[in-house]
């Protein structure tokens, strides 16, 4: 009888303790360059194992950055932590030197950068066709509209919708970027024209969705 009520017991708490096992959610801080577009396009990621907070900001290269790392302590003298860090900006005009330095500084300080040359919409057109060498960003709104078959917007929620117009091509675009940084990228990313690093995130985000 005495085995009988001891092997109960150790049924009763391999249940309890496998009842009491919770699963722990994968958090990512993601501050955008741009307030609209980007934070729409991240918040649209269907995330079940993770969390994601996605900040914009009217804000640039090294000013990202170092509002981007204030962000976090912040956060971390709140006792909010985060498994990934992420910054995501663009090169657009700023000078070579200041975006590699604000790429060189997000990640001496813990960020990883999402960034594109000449800017984040590179990404979305990565979906249709590998774009290959200079392509000027006054461009990227038409060639979007013919694309997308409808008219491109930086307005709010605009991001979600192109999100889950152009998922299906998501596959595409992943190697889409990766060929192009293989093809140019020298250490240099603010004369390597163009090219993106959005998919390295992207691929992240997909890893909890």
């Amino acid at each position: 009888m005495s085995m009988g009520r001891n092997a109960g017991d150790h049924r009763n708490g391999g249940i309890s303790r496998r009842q009491g096992i919770r699963t722990v959610k994968r958090s990512f801080l993601i501050v955008c360059e741009g307030e609209c577009t980007e934070p729409d396009y991240f918040k649209a990621f269907r995330m079940t194992t993770a969390a994601i907070k996605v900040v914009g900001q009217a804000m640039n290269t090294t000013s990202l950055v170092n509002k981007a790392i204030s962000i976090r302590n912040m956060e971390m003298a709140k006792k909010r932590y985060y498994d990934q860090c992420w910054v995501v900006f663009d090169k657009d005009d700023f000078p070579a030197g200041d975006f590699n330095r604000a790429i060189a500084i997000a990640q001496e300080n813990g960020f990883r950068v999402a960034y594109s040359n000449q800017a984040f919409e590179y990404w979305f057109l990565l979906h249709f066709n590998l774009y290959a060498g200079p392509l000027h960003r006054d461009n990227y709104a038409p060639m979007l509209t013919k694309l997308c078959g409808m008219p491109y917007s930086k307005r709010e929620g605009f991001g979600t919708v192109l999100y889950n117009r152009i998922l299906a091509l998501q596959p595409t675009a992943i190697r889409n970027a990766k060929a192009v940084l293989k093809e140019i990228s020298q250490g240099n990313p603010a004369m390597e024209e163009s090219s993106t690093t959005v998919h390295l995130l992207v691929e992240e985000l997909n890893k909890y969705i």
